[in-house]
């Protein structure tokens, strides 16, 4: 073999071997997540909300590091088309965890946001009071796989105002501390109004826009699956009597309960409020409210404020649930001249203090038609 083939052959064969070195090392290498953000180990909140919140608005998507503790002096905000992934880590949140700042309304503020895993905790065992999470006016809101220990019983930790197409999945829900209030829920979906969402005129938000915001826009398309939600109540879909009653017409629609355990401790588990069509089957929905005189200790609780043309059109179905409360277990009532339309109870499990003949009202003469199929009624002890 001649030197010039020789020299040619090692260059081939050292070559070779380069290129299976690369390669090596690409298939062999752990896999790196863009926008991957490590904890400062600063327990005052600042830097890691800062490093967080720059790698979102660059990247679009940042992930926490499995196993490690993150400290948030203040919320993150999140903005259409972000993805926060932090499966495994641990967010200690001094204030609220999740906002969005609207600057336009009609459920255009924020679109396509995700939230991934997470233990998302207060800075103390006493709770935060206010709201863990704030966003309005969205379009396309995810929650997965998400653990909140972080408001305080007498606030929410998932405040939707006019949002649509949610989907909750597998999150498990519940407050720090005590209070004496019935009212406070743990997941709120609300009507965009002042009296419910006042916050809005204040900073971080803008309060010029307020007005173009408070525009009495609801929640729709909302699906909840496969969670565990406690509270003074579980979930509520809200409504308001104030500002002279201007938005008692304004309603929600196409809420899906599906496979939760919620359980209210001082108030109803479900509550319905202004909904039209909904879906409940497969969860087991308790109020362990105290006493049964009051329409608080309802386990689900659907009931019609408004005199609107939408709710005579409404199909409620509730199909498969255990459902277990003080005055009712389950109750379907219109407090005006509007009827609601199709009601469907089928395979349902009701308990009820006042007993067994007290577990249903669903007045027929309120609704267009009225179907119990299957159901078992009970007394209950509250226990």
């Amino acid at each position: 073999m001649t030197i010039s083939r020789k020299k040619n052959l090692i260059l081939a064969v050292s070559a070779t071997v380069a290129i299976l070195a690369v390669l090596f090392i690409l298939f062999s290498a752990k896999p790196a997540y863009a926008g991957t953000v490590k904890p400062s180990g600063k327990t005052g909140g600042y830097t890691d909300r800062t490093r967080i919140q720059s790698e979102l608005d660059k990247r679009g998507t940042v992930t926490l590091v499995k196993g490690k503790t993150y400290y948030l002096d203040g919320p993150l905000v999140l903005k259409s088309n972000k993805t926060i992934n932090a499966t495994g880590a641990t967010v200690i949140c001094k204030k609220t965890a999740l906002i969005n700042i609207p600057k336009v309304a009609n459920y255009s503020a924020i679109k396509n946001c995700k939230v991934v895993g997470g233990l998302w905790k207060y800075s103390s065992n006493s709770g935060f009071h206010g709201s863990s999470v704030k966003l309005v006016h969205g379009d396309g809101i995810k929650f997965l796989n998400v653990t909140f220990r972080h408001a305080h019983a007498s606030g929410h930790t998932l405040e939707l105002v006019a949002c649509r197409h949610v989907y909750i999945y597998n999150c498990n829900i519940a407050p720090l501390g005590s209070s004496g209030s019935q009212t406070e829920e743990s997941i709120q979906l609300d009507v965009a109004s002042h009296p419910t969402a006042y916050f809005l005129e204040r900073k971080p938000f803008e309060s010029k826009l307020a007005k173009k915001l408070l525009n009495g826009a609801c929640c729709h398309n909302v699906t909840i699956e496969h969670c565990y939600i406690s509270g003074n109540r579980g979930v509520v879909a809200n409504y308001t009597r104030k500002s002279g009653g201007k938005y008692l017409k304004c309603t929600h629609s196409n809420i899906t309960l599906k496979n939760n355990t919620i359980v209210g401790t001082k108030g109803e588990g479900v509550s319905m409020f202004n909904v039209v069509n909904a879906v409940i089957t497969g969860n087991y929905i308790a109020s362990n409210a105290p006493g049964s005189g009051s329409a608080y200790t309802i386990g689900l609780h659907f009931a019609n404020f408004g005199v609107n043309p939408y709710m005579p059109k409404s199909h409620i179905t509730v199909t498969n649930n255990t459902i277990k409360g003080g005055r009712q277990a389950f109750q379907v009532y219109s407090h005006t001249s509007t009827h609601y339309g199709t009601v469907w109870a089928a395979n349902n499990k009701f308990y009820c203090k006042r007993g067994a003949g007290a577990a249903v009202k669903v007045p027929r003469n309120q609704c267009k038609s009225v179907t119990m199929k299957n159901n078992k009624t009970n007394s209950w002890n509250g226990k």
